[in-house]
């Protein structure tokens, strides 16, 4: 929609974020017909396996309308929150967008293992600003405000990015989902938001805290699609021109009582490696000088755990574990773990009443989506161009 368009309703802040404008609406009950609209909503750590009509009744429902990948989605590697979310809304794989592993070492990140700042591609976000559509991002993990590039959003929760005091946070320091649902149900309601990026945090903690499949989780699944009900419920009134998606990050596995996998402890691997960096059942491993990421391929694949590797660039390889393993890191004192390649598992779930709907939940059953080819589905829905992209357009 272009600023010309926006409603009177709408109370308009401006805001200076460096040498950015961002303009903030806070999104209005209102309906426009025949503006299509694209809700994405982000189910973080949420498990494939469990979209089940008796323990998500009402996604199960959406795809019974619309469609889904009957094996879940694809994620890279990685398959990790961070590098996950920004391949979502760029529709580029981490070597381009710069975002390469949630992991860290004692919190922070180095600077060869990529970037917890800006992408370093554009986003949906910045392609809808362009083009004057007004988008909403009603985030659970504020902490990935700036990486997203939500700066671009017309309308962002929680404001700046910042939890507003007071707001109920679980066990890792980020707002439960009953703290992310009213500002997700007012973005809906607001027919004017060409784009509305929904993100529910709380599958992921309670996954990592007790296990993906423990009673707590699955609690919270049903939690979680009593919430994605309420949003589809609100969407209602422009149900014909929306087409909603809904997808996850990574799937999650139990830990096992099997050690972690220490690169480090084998002298050949030393031989080949400046730096490693663990993220769950992946590992970055930064070459040292000279080395080739084939040799350092060999190196790795001979330590015990170990399923494969994969060249992340030219200085670093990622390494990847096998089924009920973890790599050695800073900080172990999670039940359960993502990450490698039994995680990389998605979400993909469509439905709404657009025409794009069919043409979309076809391509699912066909073949298994990657978390790029999302971005350049919405572009395409929207009339949009993202490209260049890595992922290739649903529709």
């Amino acid at each position: 929609m272009s600023p010309s368009r926006r409603l009177p309703g709408s109370q308009l802040l401006t805001q200076r974020t460096g040498r950015r404008t961002v303009s903030e609406a806070r999104p209005t009950a209102v309906t426009i017909c025949g503006v299509t609209r694209v809700v994405l909503l982000g189910l973080d750590g949420f498990p494939h396996r469990w979209i089940r009509p008796d323990v998500t009744p009402r996604m199960w429902e959406l795809a019974a309308t619309g469609g889904r990948a009957a094996e879940g989605g694809i994620t890279g590697k990685p398959s990790s929150t961070y590098p996950g979310f920004c391949t979502l809304l760029t529709g580029r794989f981490p070597v381009a967008h710069g975002v390469r592993t949630t992991g860290s070492q004692s919190g922070t990140l180095p600077a060869w293992a990529g970037t917890w700042n800006r992408v370093l591609v554009p986003t949906l976000f910045d392609t809808c600003r362009s083009a004057g559509l007004r988008t909403a991002a009603v985030q659970g993990d504020h902490l990935m405000h700036p990486m997203l590039g939500t700066d671009a959003a017309t309308w962002i929760w929680p404001p700046k990015g910042e939890v507003p005091q007071g707001t109920p946070l679980d066990d890792h320091g980020y707002p439960i989902n009953a703290a992310v649902r009213p500002s997700l149900l007012e973005a809906a309601r607001d027919g004017s938001l060409a784009f509305l990026f929904g993100h529910l945090n709380e599958a992921d903690t309670v996954g990592h805290d007790t296990g993906p499949d423990s009673q707590a989780s699955m609690a919270c699944y049903r939690a979680t699609d009593a919430v994605v009900g309420e949003v589809l419920d609100a969407l209602r009134p422009d149900w014909a021109d929306t087409v909603v998606m809904i997808v996850s990050d990574h799937d999650m596995e139990d830990r096992t009582d099997i050690p972690p996998i220490d690169l480090t402890a084998d002298p050949g691997v030393r031989a080949v490696a400046d730096d490693i960096l663990g993220d769950g059942g992946a590992a970055l491993l930064r070459l040292r000088s000279g080395v080739s990421p084939g040799a350092a391929g060999a190196a790795v694949s001979r330590v015990d755990g170990v399923a494969g590797w994969s060249q992340g660039s030219r200085e670093m390889i990622v390494v990847d574990a096998q089924p009920g393993r973890i790599f050695s890191a800073w900080r172990l004192r999670f039940r359960g773990y993502h990450g490698g390649p039994a995680t990389a598992r998605t979400v993909a779930l469509v439905g709404g009443g657009h025409p794009h709907v069919s043409a979309i939940a076809g391509t699912l059953a066909r073949r298994r989506p990657h978390l790029a080819d999302w971005a350049p589905t919405i572009a395409g829905v929207l009339g949009l161009d993202l490209s260049p992209t890595d992922g290739v357009s649903l529709a």
